[in-house]
């Protein structure tokens, strides 16, 4: 804070007159502490209410501009009210305000056009095949989209004390002790409610892995979060302790044993504020409001994310387009791409790995002109490593079919019932690129689970749980694939021959699921009668013989059916 105030203090003398006649005359004098106090209340603005870090090219960028206009202004009025003042010294002086002026503005919009090159090295894209993307376990795909995390959680909103001084802040996904949770804080609903709250009450975890397992209402105290105000805002809080640094976002996490902490991903810019390069992360406990600042490559393990979102959908974007350097992003265009239109939100999304270690995913289309109808198929696609700040290019890819379209097909296959789709995510399934793509009602409720495969459109399944949406993927792969590729290739074909200990019939709207048990075998076998009709009058004690694609999964889809 004191430091903040130095610097308004001194930089406020740049609001004072340049043009030294201006100090002359007693009308203009008693302005002087005028402008002054204007200098220092433009310093807090700029610094406590804007928290602009201070830095030598904030000044700059903050200041220069002030300098040119007040040049401009003082030998105006000077001249208009000073009648020794001669016009050659009014015009000199203004002159050199306006070429301050413009010589700012011009390099502030030619300078982007120069920089290209740096900005593709920046990205630093490797190309890397489907091999180096390895399959991850069913149980861990998250399959839970952020909205119908965020409707949970808002019905554990009425849980509180007082839930209307509240509001949910953003929630974002994250790995908890092994697991995959959509984690969202809890803010306050403006100053008032600040003010009469002691303190904002926790935090809601949802699964993002099980959408029937219920949401947790997490109750500690927080006292530095984004929505306070004044010196208990996190930001505010943040900036008072580290002045020079920019940050970049801030995120809400928790540790391994449910500690709640906002991570802010700090770093500095380059090319004159042009390029922002992470540096680590200022981890805060939100209860004492301590701070811990960490390199990138110190931050704690239990961090899911050092690199913000926004940087990567940036670095994306410059991967794609500035391959060859400016002009042949706007003539040539040879080898050009841009990531796919998703609309206004999730420009880039969250993906795990086998490790469960977070990435930002987006798919890549050709570079289109504007106006131009979206492309609907991907040249490739991207992950960006969330720690580490690493971008692949999976280019193998190429002529799959993009999220956009993925998302198109999934609302068509369940037009009657006027599901909206969720954004998908990409991932090695069965040996194949899969899309993963919820399905949900007007209200954001999760109704179904539907795995398409971006090679082939006609190739999909789908279910209420992760367990149906994947096995009559499973299935469809099986039966659907090209006739060179058999099913071993994905998994073993396994034929049994055993007696029914027991059978359940699930009717559904428009069909029966048969499950089974069988004498000796713990696991649950389905068939669905469309497929099988005679599958309704199997009975206890009945010998059969089923073949099924063994994935080890507690639930097997049968494939063939004889009894």
């Amino acid at each position: 804070m004191i430091q903040m105030i130095l610097a308004s203090a001194l930089l406020a003398l740049l609001f004072l007159p340049l043009q030294m006649s201006w100090w002359k005359m007693t009308d203009f004098r008693k302005w002087i502490p005028v402008r002054y106090i204007l200098g220092f209340i433009y310093g807090l603005l700029l610094f406590y209410i804007g928290l602009l870090d201070q830095s030598l090219s904030a000044f700059i960028a903050a200041y220069l501009p002030i300098i040119g206009i007040g040049l401009i202004l003082d030998n105006t009025l000077v001249f208009m009210f000073m009648k020794t003042f001669r016009k050659k010294q009014a015009t000199s002086g203004a002159g050199v305000g306006l070429v301050i002026l413009i010589g700012f503005i011009v390099f502030w919009l030619v300078q982007p056009l120069f920089l290209a090159d740096v900005k593709f090295d920046i990205a630093d894209g490797e190309e890397v095949t489907v091999e180096e993307l390895n399959p991850v376990n069913e149980e861990h795909i998250p399959v839970v989209p952020r909205s119908y995390a965020e409707y949970r959680s808002d019905i554990m909103m009425g849980q509180l004390d007082n839930p209307a001084f509240y509001n949910l802040g953003h929630s974002r996904i994250q790995r908890v002790n092994d697991s995959l949770y959509w984690i969202t804080p809890i803010e306050y609903d403006g100053i008032f409610r600040w003010y009469r709250s002691n303190h904002a009450p926790g935090y809601i975890m949802v699964s993002a892995e099980n959408p029937r397992e219920e949401p947790e209402l997490v109750l500690t105290e927080m006292n530095y979060v984004p929505s306070a105000f004044f010196h208990e805002n996190l930001e505010r809080h943040v900036r008072s302790q580290h002045p020079d640094v920019v940050m970049l976002d801030t995120t809400f996490e928790i540790d391994g044993e449910g500690n709640p902490y906002y991570i802010v991903s700090y770093g500095h810019f380059t090319e004159f504020r042009r390029v922002a390069e992470v540096d680590g992360i200022i981890t805060v406990d939100p209860a004492s409001g301590e701070t811990t600042q960490y390199a990138k490559e110190d931050a704690p393990e239990w961090v899911n994310r050092v690199y913000p979102p926004h940087i990567a959908q940036e670095r994306n974007n410059w991967f794609g387009i500035y391959k060859q350097g400016l002009i042949n992003r706007f003539f040539g265009r040879e080898g050009l791409t841009e990531p796919t239109r998703w609309g206004e939100t999730d420009a880039v999304t969250g993906v795990v790995n086998q490790d469960l270690q977070l990435s930002w995913f987006t798919d890549h289309m050709r570079l289109q002109s504007d106006g131009q109808e979206a492309s609907r198929s991907m040249v490739g696609f991207t992950l960006f490593n969330a720690r580490s700040g690493e971008l692949s290019y999976f280019r193998d890819a190429s002529g799959s079919l993009n999220g956009r379209t993925a998302m198109d097909l999934a609302e068509r296959t369940f037009r009657r019932d006027d599901y909206i789709a969720g954004t998908p995510s990409l991932y090695n399934i069965y040996g194949q690129y899969t899309w993963v793509t919820p399905l949900m009602d007007r209200n954001n409720v999760l109704r179904q689970i539907m795995l398409i495969s971006a090679s082939d459109e006609n190739v999909y399944g789908h279910g209420e749980t992760k367990r149906e949406a994947f096995g009559a993927y499973q299935l469809e792969i099986a039966s659907k694939t090209d006739d060179q590729v058999v099913p071993g290739e994905y998994t073993d074909m396994v034929e049994i021959t055993a007696t029914v200990e027991r059978v359940y019939q699930w009717d559904r709207e428009d069909n029966v699921t048969v499950r089974i048990l069988l004498e000796g075998e713990e696991r649950i076998f389905t068939v669905n009668a469309s497929s099988y009709p005679r599958a309704v009058f199997i009975e206890a004690g009945d010998e059969i013989t089923i073949s099924f694609m063994d994935t080890g999964e507690d639930v097997q889809p049968i494939e063939e059916l004889d009894f």
